[in-house]
């Protein structure tokens, strides 16, 4: 079976990051696939690359990228969401030209091993899949 999934509980203030992997890695170890994890909403937060979580925290970031490489899961942001979050990409900072002026100087905000797209990914994605499994 082909999943879809949708991540949109925000980062440290939701369950849903840490119910989702989980689900994800027990899908692929049953010989399913995840066409994509999709993060949506406060789900953005899930992409930060400056995320620092306590040693004794799940740290939801380095966990996603860890299941993206082991089964070549792509892990999609969206692109407005994320941009109301303050999450970029380093091309989003250079397109809006926040570079100088940002925090977190012209790098962008986002892991490079997500990637941004608008919610016709999400759309397509499911239309591609056999099931859509939302965490909220």
């Amino acid at each position: 079976m082909n999943f879809n999934i949708l991540v949109t509980g925000a980062l440290y203030s939701s369950q849903s990051a840490y119910s989702a992997l989980r689900f994800c890695r027990a899908a692929a170890a049953a010989g399913h696939s995840i066409s994509q994890v999709f993060f949506y909403q406060d789900g953005v937060t899930q992409a930060n690359q400056y995320s620092l979580p306590l040693d004794d925290e799940f740290d939801a970031v380095s966990s996603w990228v860890e299941f993206s490489e082991q089964t070549s899961t792509p892990l999609v942001v969206c692109v407005s969401a994320g941009e109301r979050r303050g999450l970029m990409s380093e091309e989003q900072v250079l397109e809006n030209h926040l570079g100088a002026h940002s925090a977190v100087g012209s790098n962008g905000s986002l892991h490079s091993r997500f990637t941004v797209a608008g919610l016709g990914a999400l759309h397509q994605a499911s239309l591609e899949s056999e099931r859509m499994v939302t965490f909220k």
